[in-house]
């Protein structure tokens, strides 16, 4: 008796963990981007994929107060956006999860995204002037984040430079980035038809800003700005030194992305030493300030 019992059980959970393998699919669409997603209700708020979102743009081994801190960028930046845009970005968090190969071990793991999200519901960063706007992120700073102004324009001067020291610690604060002379006038021309290195062959940093990085380079006939070559070269920060050789130039770059706004390697730091989400928001974004929840 207890044999046949052990072994309806035992077939019991079989069929359970294959009708779970089936519904596998059914089940991330609702859990990663909400009920709504589904057929039977197509509209949708940024509240419905939110966590989503922000578990496509930050690593998921971080802490919840980090996780809680990109979830309040995602909404602010979500919130900003227009219609057109979300569903391209939408789109694009389909595709992350796609290519990520979900299991329920791994959906254990977005459920901090979900929770979140749900105990940030509705906080999104204001202006001083009670205005949303794009508030950036990026991977690891220089050791310093930078002025928003000096990357991308007057329009971004509520985002401040802040120091953030600790990212020097990073594993993958320093990557070193080696061309040829021939590869990198291949990939320039790409861009630039009346490119040259002419006889002297010059890669030369003319402009730095205030947190280290790249402004203005020249590089061959061309000037450049120091995101566009960082665009091209598919280099991990505009923050660089150049050294050349006769037959190569190497691109030292410190910290990961555009260096503006939040380091998430920053701000996980700032977790670990206990500081909670709204600490760190603030920390990174002293010109702004964080809405009440709806």
């Amino acid at each position: 008796m207890r044999i046949l019992c052990f072994m309806k059980k035992e077939r019991e959970s079989w069929i359970l963990a294959v009708l779970l393998l089936l519904l596998l699919p059914y089940l991330i669409t609702v859990v990663v981007l909400g009920r709504r997603a589904c057929p039977v209700n197509r509209e949708q708020t940024v509240e419905d994929y939110v966590a989503g979102v922000a578990a496509s743009q930050i690593s998921w081994e971080y802490s919840k107060e980090t996780i809680k801190a990109q979830v309040v960028l995602a909404r602010t930046n979500l919130s900003v956006k227009s219609e057109k845009e979300r569903k391209e970005i939408l789109e694009e968090t389909a595709a992350f999860f796609k290519g990520k190969h979900m299991n329920l071990e791994m959906l254990e793991k977005f459920h901090i995204f979900q929770e979140a999200a749900r105990e940030t519901s509705g906080e999104v960063l204001l202006t001083t002037q009670g205005e949303i706007k794009e508030a950036p992120y990026h991977g690891i700073s220089s050791g310093k984040t930078r002025d928003g102004a000096d990357v991308m324009g007057e329009s971004y001067g509520y985002i401040t430079s802040v120091e953030s020291a600790k990212d020097r610690d990073s594993p993958l604060y320093v990557e070193g980035c080696y061309f040829s002379f021939q590869e990198l006038e291949k990939r320039m021309k790409k861009f630039y038809g009346g490119f040259t290195f002419g006889e002297t062959k010059v890669v030369e940093v003319k402009q730095t800003d205030g947190a280290g990085y790249v402004l203005e380079l020249q590089i061959g006939n061309q000037m450049i700005q120091g995101e566009k070559i960082r665009e091209i070269l598919k280099l991990p920060s505009s923050c660089f030194s150049v050294q050349c050789s006769e037959e190569k130039v190497r691109f030292l770059c410190k910290g990961k992305g555009h260096g503006v706004g939040l380091s998430q390697y920053g701000a996980e730091q700032m977790a670990l030493e206990g500081k909670e989400y709204k600490e760190i928001l603030t920390y990174f974004f002293p010109e702004m300030q964080i809405s009440e929840k709806e």
